[in-house]
């Protein structure tokens, strides 16, 4: 399996060791200007697809708006953070590990005190390279308001039966220094081919393997209802606790040309281990619908309304009395 973890340091801090083991690349470091002030009790999550790759000119397929302006993206997250009061930040489509890549970018604009690390994937054509001037590799990334003292990454996505795509789509978890509780995000493979089953049995057990109560979220490219999702929905709680296609839950918004229609659908989740001892650890979930693009993707059309194709979900996970 190819494997990649690329980390940023926040400000001065000091990369001391990496390790290779069993195709995992394992980072130790110092990641935060200040040291973290113990486990927070109730953890502030958000998750977003920021679409920071994808697409180009309004009406192409892969449009997504700002796509052009990282500073944006970037500027636009941190003060989400801020708004949100934030401890742990993941996002899905986005570029890292150069300078001007939106890692790069939101390291600067989160501030001290703020750790980050970046996982690279490949597009099918297997190229990593972020497209069209963009700075940085394509991947996920997981940013937290302590110190990550250790960073796992791997692909999840078996290798493509027809040996057409090269695409991999990495699983990235935080250990973070004080913290119970392991952030994780991933990217799932869209459509009912079987390796997207694999893929998500490959996700569960590299997060479990971490031996730690786990925060799973990401762009899981299909509702929490969809049977290929049973096994990570039968293993945790999860935000939103109800997918399909109502607006009311939409997470993500596509423009069908034919049609001339919109489509909303509930693709992005947030699942996590409830801590032993609480009895409700969900104090908030909800969608930054207005974070969204829900124009109509047509050539000429208007400017966007949104920052991205998906929408932030935010969820507060009380994880402890």
């Amino acid at each position: 399996m190819r494997a990649t973890v690329r980390g940023v340091a926040i400000a001065s801090a000091v990369l001391l060791a990496v390790v290779v083991a069993a195709g995992v690349w394992v980072w130790s470091s110092g990641g935060a200007d200040t040291p973290s002030a113990g486990p927070p009790k109730t953890l502030r999550i958000i998750t977003w697809n920021i679409c920071g790759e994808a697409g180009g000119e309004r009406g192409q397929s892969g449009y997504c708006p700002l796509r052009d302006r990282p500073e944006k993206k970037a500027a636009k997250i941190a003060a989400l953070a801020r708004e949100r009061d934030a401890d742990v930040i993941t996002l899905q489509e986005v570029c890292g590990g150069a300078p001007g890549s939106h890692v790069a970018l939101l390291r600067a604009a989160l501030g001290p005190g703020w750790s980050v690390r970046h996982a690279e994937g490949a597009r099918p054509d297997g190229e990593t390279r972020c497209r069209d001037g963009l700075s940085g590799d394509l991947g996920v990334a997981v940013a937290v308001r302590g110190e990550i003292v250790r960073a796992r990454s791997e692909n999840a996505l078996p290798p493509d039966p027809q040996g057409v795509s090269e695409q991999t789509l990495p699983v990235l978890c935080v250990r973070v220094e004080g913290w119970t509780y392991t952030p994780c995000t991933t990217h799932i493979l869209p459509g009912e081919e079987p390796r997207v089953r694999e893929q998500i049995a490959a996700v569960r057990a590299f997060v479990r393997a971490q031996g730690r109560p786990a925060v799973l979220t990401g762009d899981f490219n299909r509702n929490a209802g969809a049977a290929q999702l049973a096994p990570l929905v039968s293993s945790y709680a999860i935000c939103p606790a109800a997918g399909g296609s109502g607006r009311g839950a939409a997470t993500y918004h596509a423009w069908d040309p034919q049609e001339r229609a919109h489509r909303f659908h509930a693709l992005d989740h947030i699942f996590f281990d409830s801590p032993q001892g609480v009895r409700d650890p969900l104090v908030d979930c909800r969608v930054g619908e207005d974070l969204m693009d829900t124009t109509p993707n047509e050539p000429g059309g208007p400017g966007p309304d949104g920052y991205s194709d998906h929408a932030p979900v935010y969820a507060d996970i009380r994880t402890g009395s």
